[in-house]
């Protein structure tokens, strides 16, 4: 009896250090996983208890892109370089900086400069969207005004002036926290409009068209609690959509992401910025995105870095 006794006592007091470093590590790992969560959080603007993806719907495939152009440098066009479009029309890109001047910039899809359109009388431009036929829509953040313009033919200045305006003073702020983005529609006619933050809002303008050639349509429509659903961004900075489907395609600043919203502002996709899957390193201030009619996307960020990415 002795002997089992002694025999059990010995393995009770073994399995007490394995059932310690057991729950230690159980510990270790649940307090890396909160420490990863938080983290996330910190680096995107993750809401766990909002962002739930909705697999299988999203049409950009953010996964499958690889970078082929990482900031580079667009020379000569000042630090503040907004907005990035698609001319369709020509096959080009066009940007636009909102100091040190003032301009639109034509660019090939290596990011070479190719022409200039100085700006006149626009009060902080801060992106723009191509309308096609030739028509450039430019947006002034802080006095949320929309311009619609007529492109010229070949660079030359573009005077507001001379422009069709539409301003929305809706939710203005005195710290230039207004419009930050627009992306424009073709097949159904729908302009989109993005406020940068306190709070974030996302505006859908149908009508335009028509309104353009005489007709006024206009239909403004609040989508903000799309955006608020979601919950993987503390600020708008751009947008741009999917042609064949409407999905749009939404870029925060200050989360460094990229984010699929479906036509029922279901989120769908998601996508760092940051250094890893192809980036050398940060983005450090990306302030435009444009999808073009390759499927390419483009994203450029103060002060003047051009980015490209394919499939």
């Amino acid at each position: 009896m002795s002997g089992t006794l002694e025999w059990g006592g010995p393995l009770r007091r073994r399995r007490w250090p394995q059932r310690l470093l057991l729950l230690l590590l159980a510990a270790s790992v649940m307090a890396a996983v909160l420490a990863w969560r938080y983290t996330l959080v910190e680096l995107t603007g993750f809401r766990f208890s909002g962002a739930a993806i909705s697999d299988g719907r999203g049409v950009f495939g953010l996964a499958d892109y690889r970078v082929k152009h990482q900031a580079q440098v667009i020379a000569g066009i000042g630090n503040d370089l907004s907005g990035i479009t698609h001319d369709a029309d020509n096959d080009r890109l066009l940007a636009i900086t909102n100091a040190g001047p003032v301009q639109v910039l034509a660019l090939d899809r290596q990011g070479r400069l190719l022409g200039l359109y100085p700006l006149i009388g626009f009060e902080d431009p801060e992106d723009l969207a191509w309308l096609g036929d030739g028509l450039l829509l430019i947006v002034e953040e802080r006095v949320q005004r929309l311009n619609v313009v007529r492109l010229p033919a070949h660079p030359a200045p573009i005077r507001r002036d001379q422009a069709r305006q539409l301003t929305l003073g809706l939710a203005l702020s005195d710290d230039n926290k207004g419009f930050e983005g627009a992306a424009y529609d073709h097949r159904r006619d729908l302009l989109y409009v993005v406020k940068e933050r306190d709070a974030q809002q996302l505006y859908r303008i149908s009508g335009l068209r028509p309104t353009l050639a005489g007709n006024l349509q206009l239909d403004i429509r609040d989508l903000s609690d799309w955006v608020d659903a979601a919950g993987v961004s503390k600020d708008l900075s751009a947008i741009t959509v999917e042609p064949d489907s409407g999905h749009l395609l939404l870029l925060s600043d200050e989360s460094q992401v990229l984010f699929e919203l479906g036509s029922d502002g279901a989120l769908l996709d998601c996508r760092s910025l940051r250094a890893g899957g192809g980036l050398d390193a940060d983005i450090p201030q990306p302030e435009g995105v444009v999808l073009d009619s390759r499927g390419e996307l483009f994203v450029v960020s103060e002060p003047n870095l051009f980015y490209r990415f394919v499939r």
